[in-house]
């Protein structure tokens, strides 16, 4: 089976507790303009994927699994192709908001489907609990841990963290 085919076979599972779809990483579809909310969307994904059992992250496939590809955030970035979406998704994004020290448990890469760039982003999970930086609404920042539950990314409470990391030992 060739990488393409295995992609399009994964696509066709649907979302599960091992796989997320997303239409952007940073534009947001209904509002027509970036929005920093998405990107908080792909870095939620990506830690509770590393919290939970791992996973596979597609960008560019609308929650029915049909592509819409990264024409929308290659847009929105100085380098407007899939080399540029790399350096923002990893650098600019992952790396900053989850820490350099993950990045080796995940690895990001695009496929064609249906003739339309899809970027994976394959996650294993980590040894390690995963904390997400981000500030709150008035500029505090905060670290946040995620878990993935069924089809989902659920934020556990600081004792309920504490609860799962101690049970995962």
């Amino acid at each position: 089976m060739s990488l393409d085919t295995e992609i399009v076979a994964l696509i066709e599972q649907g979302e599960n507790d091992q796989i997320e779809f997303k239409s952007t990483a940073r534009w947001n579809l209904r509002e027509n303009k970036q929005d920093k909310a998405m990107e908080h969307e792909i870095v939620k994904t990506v830690a509770a994927f590393l919290n939970t059992n791992g996973g596979n992250l597609f960008i560019g496939i609308d929650d029915d699994g049909k592509p819409l590809g990264l024409d929308n955030d290659y847009q929105t970035l100085k380098k407007k192709n899939n080399d540029g979406f790399m350096l923002f998704l990893n650098n600019d994004l992952l790396l900053r908001d989850i820490g350099q020290e993950f990045g080796t448990h995940f690895r990001i890469t695009f496929h064609q489907v249906s003739g339309i760039d899809v970027c994976r982003v394959a996650v294993q999970p980590s040894p390690n609990p995963v904390w997400v930086k981000m500030k709150d609404k008035n500029g505090k920042e905060e670290e946040i841990f995620y878990i993935r539950s069924n089809n989902s990314s659920v934020k556990l409470s600081p004792k309920k963290a504490a609860e799962y990391i101690n049970m995962k030992k």
